[in-house]
């Protein structure tokens, strides 16, 4: 028979995960190096990208200032935002698919996991061109292309202290409360685009496009997860 104590000992250890190694200090300090050049290199952009989700007026003041993917802000946001979301999918692996991070080491399935979303990122990015095409929205990809920009940005810079919490006091519980605002960025994301353009929009190709390009891609990665 199991006693308060025993329970409550079970219970904390189900929730912890792997304690800081070698590995996980370099990347999260590869991280803190990237956001702090963005910080002090492009600070205005930054700023603007982070609001641009929330407020017409700054995703418009954006737009003005130029052609942001274009420009190197992009690239070092793009590389600060996949590196934090690896890490985050990581944890996740480390915590209930331990069995792949023996088979494949710590940093080798980080490594591989950047690959898979990098190679998403631009898929997405693929499919968005061949969904404007061939529904004639030519005009949104544009659109949709930064505000998948915008969403990334925002979600990874949001989840980037949880990381360290949840790392650091070994409680996976910690990314539990990230959620939440996950869920809250991806209903503005998914309004921003059907209000990209309202009176060409169809709600069955919006529903294909979605569970396409957006639900599948994690289930896939979900059940490669689960199958070890």
């Amino acid at each position: 028979m199991f006693t308060n104590n025993t329970y409550t000992e079970l219970l904390f250890e189900n929730t912890l995960i792997g304690r800081p190694n070698n590995w996980s200090v370099i990347i999260l300090c590869a991280l803190l190096l990237l956001l702090t050049l963005l910080l002090t290199s492009f600070r205005n952009k930054l700023y603007l990208t982070l609001r641009a989700l929330y407020s017409q007026r700054f995703y418009t003041q954006l737009l003005r200032e130029g052609r942001i993917m274009h420009e190197r802000v992009a690239i070092f946001t793009l590389l600060f935002d996949l590196m934090t979301l690896s890490f985050g999918v990581l944890l996740c692996v480390e915590r209930f698919a331990p069995k792949l991070v023996e088979a494949f080491s710590y940093i080798g399935l980080y490594g591989m996991i950047f690959t898979a979303l990098l190679a998403l990122f631009f898929l997405k990015m693929l499919v968005n061109n061949i969904y404007t095409s061939l529904f004639d929205h030519p005009k949104e990809y544009n659109a949709m292309y930064l505000y998948k920009f915008i969403f990334l940005t925002n979600v990874s810079l949001v989840l980037f202290p949880f990381l360290i919490l949840a790392q650091f006091t070994g409680q996976f519980a910690v990314l539990y409360a990230y959620i939440p605002v996950f869920l809250m960025d991806l209903g503005l994301y998914l309004y921003k685009l059907m209000k990209i353009n309202p009176q060409k929009i169809n709600l069955f190709q919006f529903f294909v496009y979605f569970c396409t390009l957006e639900i599948l891609p994690c289930i896939i990665l979900g059940k490669l997860i689960l199958m070890y």
